[in-house]
């Protein structure tokens, strides 16, 4: 599969939960594209990226997770709804996509820092 999602290899300290959430996004569009290229129904790029956009932000926002300042757990938590819903739309033709996009997802995730070991944006006084 040409042009398939990998997670980038970067310095542990460019591992936010901004970067992770903005990875998530090039990731659901890899395998949207996937999909979609085995379902035979081409779409265009910018139409993809915002429907992908607007999906991911509504999943953050039905799971309770800060979608601008997101943590590890509320990544978690997202990243395992989007796979559910993803399963349940996809079926078993799409589970060695599903599969492998998480798994590039999942390098990300598990190199974020802990939740409290990340200051929130109310915790920061000028």
């Amino acid at each position: 599969m040409s042009g398939t999602y990998r997670a980038p290899e970067v310095p542990s300290e460019r591992i936010t939960g901004e970067f992770v959430r903005d990875e998530l996004l090039r990731c659901f569009e890899s395998a949207n594209r996937e999909f979609l290229t085995l379902l035979r129904q081409p779409v265009a790029d910018e139409a993809l990226k915002a429907q992908v956009k607007q999906f991911v932000e509504g999943v953050f926002q039905n799971c309770g997770v800060n979608y601008v300042h997101p943590t590890k757990t509320g990544i978690l938590t997202a990243i395992a709804q989007c796979k559910s819903n993803a399963e349940s739309m996809m079926g078993p033709q799409g589970a060695s996509i599903i599969h492998h996009h998480y798994a590039e997802m999942m390098k990300l995730v598990d190199r974020l820092p802990p939740d409290a070991a990340r200051a929130s944006p109310d915790m920061i006084r000028l």
